[in-house]
């Protein structure tokens, strides 16, 4: 009678430890790699953070646009740098954005198309603006330069 082998071989292990390390180095790759989970993970939370940011600036130009208006037409006394709503924009939106956690630099008022940096968290982003003085406005909020020369 032949004798009965109840074992795994030596080769045999061999061969899954190695088919393991493969798959194991494959996972690895995929979660830490330079498109791997991780970093693609970092970069959706940074896009969100700047989409947030140009959100956030634009609800602030709103809200402070109707702020402006129920000052205007309801009688309240403007301050001597807010009697435009641009000028009113400017002299609030920093206070402004900071209820959303976010912070503007580089903010100016003067004619024709302007930028600004909106920041929040990790996510920075450079918001173009046109400032209309015929109907006193800002219009044409956008994160593309609408200058190309610039």
């Amino acid at each position: 009678m032949m004798k009965s082998n109840k074992g795994i071989t030596l080769v045999a292990l061999v061969i899954t430890i190695i088919v393991l390390l493969i798959l194991a180095g494959v996972s690895i790759s995929l979660v830490v790699g330079d498109n791997g989970i991780m970093t693609r993970a970092k970069d959706a939370g940074t896009k969100t953070n700047e989409a947030d940011a140009l959100e956030s600036f634009k609800l602030s130009v709103a809200s402070l646009t109707t702020e402006y208006t129920a000052k205007l037409y309801g009688g309240e006394k403007l301050e001597d740098d807010e009697k435009t709503l641009v000028d009113y924009i400017a002299a609030n939106i920093e206070d402004d954005l900071k209820a959303s956690d976010c912070t503007v630099e580089g903010f100016e008022k003067s004619n024709g198309n302007q930028s600004c940096t909106v920041k929040k968290g990790k996510g920075t982003v450079t918001v173009y603006y046109t400032i209309s003085t015929t109907n006193d406005s800002i219009t044409n909020i956008t994160t593309v330069n609408p200058d190309p020369g610039e």
